[in-house]
């Protein structure tokens, strides 16, 4: 954002304190409005909207869900009533709070963490409060109030997103929140009218955030109206504000029946309400909002086809994302546990004790809590890594799970094959048992773990797999798989390398017999290779279908290889880019010549629903952003004569210099790369596929809008004067 922008907003979010003038900054007059804010990992966006409202509110309550990053900290240094209640639901969260937090004053300002209040709104906000009747507000119950939003730093003032009224202000005990997952408005008793003046809302958190905030919300939007659509219950319309009713009538009745949602939101808000106006920000943020609306249809329709629309039921069981436990508020789905306690859950003054929403881990018999080791402090030591004590949950998986036989097919005795198989895991609760299933032939198994919060390793540990720990470092080098293959001790020779959600097959598993045991021989003596490593090719599982098209098959990796000579390359200096433990797209150098290929193929069942591969492409869209400004400088050099590593690498990088990415990677996945082969899964992969170009320029672009408000802001420490 520019500095003229920045500054302006300064003094609007109330970070140079309340303006001048005021009466409400001395403290000297009860406001009679009392502030509530949800929270959950907040703290980029806390200190602005605690700034706007201490200092005149006469409390504020931060009810928390168990953040994490010092929010919790940052409210009560601002003299706010912390309260700590596990997640319920955005609507169940408002509501709780409402019945049971000490609320005392007469008014009530419901403030989102990414919100602020103006001078000018909180001046209209007092003047209500104290009673100070303006022409047509005597005895109104509450009030609706305008926000304008801000994206990549700047105002959205058009898109039909402003103006944009939310009932947020009213009198004590007379508004409840309805019953949604998501998009809830309030319901007041009483008359109720619209403020002049605005709040700002921005969330700092950046682009990553906003989408998987968005991937939950469409997760959540898409199970409201398939209820809608089952039970024909029916909102009350005529109770909400006029706007809002007619979105949610549009909303429920036309949406679903659409075809291309997504154009039409996106010509609605960017052609009809003029988002052109808003410049590049808003054709992007247009753009977003209407794949969010795409989110939503083909979430609907994977409902269907999982007979939702038969099955009601099935609507209250918790999301896969949710089954991970990942109950917290903004960006995430929670598992609600509708117990009595709710409505007599005590409140919990600050100072707070977080509890944990996420599946406890039970730290094995024996086992000292230690201080995390970098790989550099190892070796310093001469030290290997040991494998981890036995978790005390293993023996119950062992019981559960039982002597678990090969899955269907020809398959080598178990333990008989001499080769180490590599799992890097984490959560991987759905899928460890079936891939270490499909595995039991190996004489070897290995997880390694990066602090897993459900059952992954006792799992694992129960079908007889070593359990490794690895701490990521700060220095974000060496990842996950290269520490692995240098300090596991190994008991043989040959690693294969395997994700959780791939599963071998038995005809590839005997390829992988002969080659560690030195009696393959290739059919083809040009794909014979070295004979130190092997690609191996894979079969991608997507919507229940095997992906031909859409340029996922073949897959080619080497994930078969003597560990001494084998290890991932490392892309660029890109140093921590949010992707975790691996780099994206990362693939295996072999110091003693080129990979050969064998012929057979696993499977790879890599996203069980969409949320998930949204989920999973959002992280790697950050990372691609990374890689685009370090010129994704690789070991594997791009060549459109060479492997087929080194053309995809060539492909990629002739078009990042093509306008219309996101249009151009839809139709050359859909056409050229016969996408349409695979029926409707193939046109949704290749329209998410569009979409990860997308969001990938995106966030490259933000990337260089806060490296210039970081240049900015350095010249401005230096010299004492603003830039323009």
């Amino acid at each position: 954002m520019t500095d003229s922008t920045s500054s302006s907003r300064t003094a609007l979010t109330g970070e140079r304190g309340v303006a001048a003038g005021s009466d409400a900054g001395d403290g000297s007059a009860r406001s009679n409005v009392e502030v509530l804010i949800l929270c959950y990992n907040e703290s980029a966006n806390l200190p602005h909207a605690l700034a706007s409202v201490t200092g005149w509110a006469d409390a504020v309550h931060v009810v928390d869900s168990g953040s994490t990053d010092g929010s919790q900290e940052i409210a009560k240094l601002a003299g706010a009533n912390v309260v700590h209640r596990p997640w319920l639901g955005y609507a169940r969260q408002k509501n709780w709070a409402l019945e049971h937090l000490p609320i005392r004053s007469g008014w009530v300002f419901i403030l989102d963490a990414d919100e602020s209040i103006t001078p000018e709104l909180r001046d209209e906000l007092l003047r209500i409060s104290r009673g100070g009747n303006s022409a047509g507000s005597e005895g109104v119950t509450g009030y609706y109030v305008n926000r304008l939003t801000y994206f990549m730093g700047k105002p959205i003032r058009h898109a039909g997103y402003f103006p944009s009224y939310n009932l947020r202000f009213f009198r004590r005990g007379s508004a409840r929140y309805e019953d949604r997952e998501v998009h809830e408005h309030m319901v007041v008793e009483g008359p109720t009218a619209r403020l002049r003046h605005c709040m700002l809302h921005e969330d700092r958190r950046g682009l990553e955030h906003f989408i998987a905030k968005h991937n939950r919300y469409s997760t959540l939007e898409a199970r409201e109206l398939m209820r809608e659509m089952v039970r024909h219950r029916g909102e009350r319309a005529t109770r909400l504000e006029r706007g809002i009713a007619m979105r949610r009538w549009l909303k429920n009745k036309v949406l679903p029946r659409l075809p291309f949602s997504g154009l039409w939101r996106f010509m609605y808000m960017y052609v009809l309400r003029v988002g052109f106006l808003d410049g590049v920000a808003g054709f992007r943020f247009c753009l977003l909002l209407a794949t969010y609306d795409t989110f939503i249809s083909l979430k609907l329709a994977e409902l269907r086809s999982l007979g939702a629309d038969r099955n009601p039921d099935l609507l209250e069981s918790p999301t896969p994302a949710a089954s991970r436990g990942l109950a917290v508020p903004e960006g995430e789905l929670a598992v609600v546990e509708r117990g009595a306690d709710e409505a007599a859950a005590p409140v919990v003054a600050a100072p707070v004790v977080v509890v944990p929403v996420a599946e406890p881990v039970v730290a094995p018999v024996g086992m000292a809590v230690e201080v995390e080791r970098t790989r550099r402090e190892e070796e310093a030591d001469g030290e290997r890594p040991a494998p981890e004590p036995i978790d005390p949950r293993t023996e119950k998986w062992r019981r559960e799970l039982g002597d678990l036989a090969f899955p269907a097919g020809k398959w080598p005795g178990k333990r008989s094959v001499p080769v180490s198989v590599l799992i890097p895991v984490k959560n991987e609760k759905r899928n460890i048992v079936e891939c270490i299933r499909h595995c039991m032939w190996a004489d070897e198994i290995v997880i390694v773990d990066s602090q897993s919060t459900d059952e992954t390793v006792p799992m694992a540990q129960a079908l007889g797999a070593d359990s490794y720990q690895f701490y990521y470092s700060k220095e974000g080098w060496p990842k996950k798989k290269n520490w692995a293959l240098e300090n596991v001790p190994w008991k043989n020779e040959w690693v294969l390398i395997l994700d959780a959600d791939e599963y071998m097959t038995p005809e590839l598993t005997e390829e992988v017999r002969q080659v560690v045991t030195g009696t393959y021989r290739a059919r083809d003596a040009s794909k014979a290779g070295c004979g130190d490593g092997y690609w191996l090719n894979r079969r991608f599982m997507f919507m229940g279908r095997w992906i031909r098209g859409c340029g996922y098959y073949p897959s080619w990796n080497v994930r078969l290889f003597k560990h001494r000579v084998g290890r991932y390359e490392r892309i660029g200096t890109l140093g921590q880019t949010g992707s975790g433990d691996n780099e994206v797209h990362e693939h295996v150098v072999l110091s003693t010549g080129d990979a050969g290929y064998l012929e057979n193929e696993f499977l790879h069942y890599a996203y069980p629903d969409l949320t998930a591969w949204i989920e999973k492409h959002n992280r790697y869209t950050t990372w691609e952003a990374h890689a685009m400004k370090a010129k994704d400088r690789g070991e594997v050099r791009p060549s459109l004569f060479g492997g087929p590593i080194e053309r995809r690498r060539w492909l990629k990088a002739f078009a990042r210099g093509l306008p219309f990415r996101p249009t151009l990677r839809f139709l050359f996945s859909y056409l050229i790369q016969r996408g349409f082969m695979d029926g409707y899964p193939g046109f949704v992969m290749c329209r998410l596929l569009a979409w990860y170009e997308f969001v990938s320029l995106a966030k490259h672009y933000e990337m260089e809008i806060q490296q210039g408000e970081a240049a900015k802001r350095d010249a401005r420490n230096v010299s004492g004067k603003p830039l323009g």
